[in-house]
């Protein structure tokens, strides 16, 4: 974790995988309400009634189809595929859920010396001491990554029968922020076919869990193609004529610092 505000912001997508998978539950329940178990790896599996099998990280095969109709060799994928089966064992619908920390830059290598000399002083010990205490997180990178992902994989869905209940969308809170600063603020849609679900976490800070449980502060859904026209058509923008006085203020340095003639 990387703190932004004094906020601590989860970078690894494992961090949101604790309380057996809770943010899948979370996903669970929104789709298709309460009393529908999830059951991961190595669960029984009921012998009646309604339950969702997980696909993904370590959690039987993960799904991969082809990108393209007659190219096989192009496989697209998304982090999770939640299937919805009876008491026979029959398919009944699925939701598919994508799952986004943040991107680093620079040297963690200070930070987690940090955090091994408090929790393991042996591993601490046994590293050098790193050079750079350089890192910062990278949220326009996910944004230019993760938007166009949501918008194609949206699409892509909303032409299954059985995905009646659309996308699921997991990030830190800081994460889905810098999304609406980014695209503006979207439009409110149930949960249909085509449709895009947020759900977003932050660290209780007053958990005595070890990791810290997450809290679920948001939960919206829009639509792809509400997503699909913001991204193309962002709200918040530099001033008009930024880029020219940027260029003027880079042009007078320039020449003031070499000589005429030279």
């Amino acid at each position: 974790m990387n703190p932004t505000n004094s906020v601590p912001v989860p970078c690894c997508p494992k961090r949101l995988y604790g309380d057996d998978f809770r943010v899948l539950q979370d996903v669970v329940r929104a789709a298709w309400g309460e009393g529908v178990p999830l059951i991961p790896q190595g669960g029984d599996i009921p012998l009646s009634g309604d339950f969702v099998i997980p696909f993904g990280q370590k959690q039987g095969q993960e799904i991969r189809i082809a990108y393209k109709e007659l190219k096989s060799a192009s496989k697209f994928s998304i982090d999770w595929i939640l299937a919805k089966v009876d008491g026979n064992r029959n398919l009944e619908g699925f939701v598919a859920v994508e799952v986004q920390t943040i991107d680093t830059t620079g040297n963690y290598q200070w930070p987690f010396h940090e955090l091994a000399a408090v929790h393991d002083p042996a591993t601490a010990m046994a590293m050098k001491l790193p050079k750079s205490k350089a890192s910062s997180l990278n949220f326009e990178n996910v944004n230019k990554r993760i938007l166009p992902q949501l918008i194609t994989k949206g699409h892509v869905l909303r032409r299954e029968q059985l995905c009646t209940k659309g996308l699921f969308f997991i990030c830190p809170t800081a994460v889905h922020d810098r999304i609406l600063t980014r695209v503006g603020k979207l439009d409110d849609y149930p949960i249909q076919s085509g449709s895009v679900t947020f759900l977003s976490y932050s660290v209780n800070q007053d958990s005595r869990m070890v990791p810290k449980s997450l809290i679920l502060d948001h939960q919206t859904t829009t639509t792809t193609d509400q997503l699909s026209l913001a991204f193309s058509s962002p709200k918040y923008l530099p001033p008009q004529g930024v880029y020219e006085e940027a260029i003027r203020r880079a042009l007078s340095k320039r020449f003031n610092q070499t000589p005429c003639g030279s």
